[in-house]
């Protein structure tokens, strides 16, 4: 009579390590289409049976893969890289800070870049459970707002168009070294952008809220995470 066979903690544990890190680098080379339980375990290295035993299949490792920090950072790593004194800059500084440390936090993040691209050509329901999650991180950044913002701002606008540039120059700069005079391959490109972000943020509240916008100052359906 066989033994059964045990998988140790340690194991498990491994296992479900290298399947969601094969997760990532699957959708940022092959895109969300490209995703299937096979492909992942090939690529983990490990038999497909484990996607079901460890994750319940290829939904929950890609939202393992999502709530990783190796794909979005969290709130507390946004909060880290924004500037001293945060509590005392105006709202707008306040979401330019988030922009300029989310687009630090990409940039440290090559495989989210290019998943970030596949989002622009492709969308099923592995998409959308990561925009989801960036959901998340996103409003729990934007409850450390300090300050009052304008009655009438169409905060949600100005964050969704912020959201898809930021997203989108950072993925560019992963197969191109300039975009509109820009370079993308060095710091002082960069900080061209940052300095633009502060002033596209400059104003933009009360300008909004002076043109009547109809939409509510308290951020509703999409967040800065999402595109």
């Amino acid at each position: 009579m066989s033994e059964s066979k045990v998988i140790s903690i340690d194991s498990e544990k491994r296992i479900r390590e290298k399947l969601i890190a094969a997760t990532g680098r699957v959708m940022a080379r092959e895109g969300f289409k490209g995703l299937d339980r096979e492909r992942v375990a090939r690529e983990a290295g490990v038999g497909a049976g484990n996607i079901i035993r460890c994750f319940g299949g290829v939904e929950g490792v890609v939202d393992a893969y999502g709530q990783s920090e190796a794909f979005w950072p969290s709130a507390r790593e946004l909060m880290e890289d924004a500037p001293q004194g945060f509590a005392n800059l105006s709202p707008e500084q306040q979401v330019a800070a988030f922009y300029k440390s989310l687009l630090v936090a990409l940039r440290r993040r090559p495989e989210t870049m290019d998943i970030l691209a596949w989002e622009a050509v492709e969308r099923n329901d592995y998409s959308r459970r990561l925009e989801e999650i960036r959901v998340r991180v996103s409003l729990e950044y934007f409850e450390n707002l300090q300050g009052e913002i304008p009655e009438g701002t169409d905060l949600s606008a100005i964050v969704a168009l912020l959201a898809g540039a930021i997203q989108f120059v950072a993925s560019r700069s992963r197969r191109s070294s300039s975009f509109g005079g820009i370079a993308l391959n060095s710091e002082k490109g960069w900080q061209r952008i940052d300095r633009a972000i502060e002033a596209l943020m400059n104003g933009s509240f009360s300008a909004s809220a002076q043109n009547g916008t109809p939409e509510s100052s308290t951020m509703t359906g999409r967040s800065p995470g999402s595109s």
